[in-house]
């Protein structure tokens, strides 16, 4: 797995501890654990493919 798929999987895995994290140990309502964790996770996908796993010190070459 390379590039974007790595950051795919990752952030795909972010948002499922997320949900676990908000469900189980903040006791917060299933709905509201989803929309919030997915949010997130879509936050981690969008941050990665710019900059990777790094500090966002420059910005992808294949997005511009």
């Amino acid at each position: 797995m390379h590039g974007a798929m790595n950051h795919l999987f990752h952030s795909i895995l972010f948002g499922i501890l997320l949900y676990f994290v908000m469900v189980f140990i903040l006791k917060q309502p299933y709905e509201v654990a989803q929309d919030r964790s997915m949010l997130l996770a879509a936050l981690a996908l969008a941050y990665m493919i710019l900059f990777g796993h790094s500090l966002p010190n420059h910005v992808n070459k294949n997005i511009f």
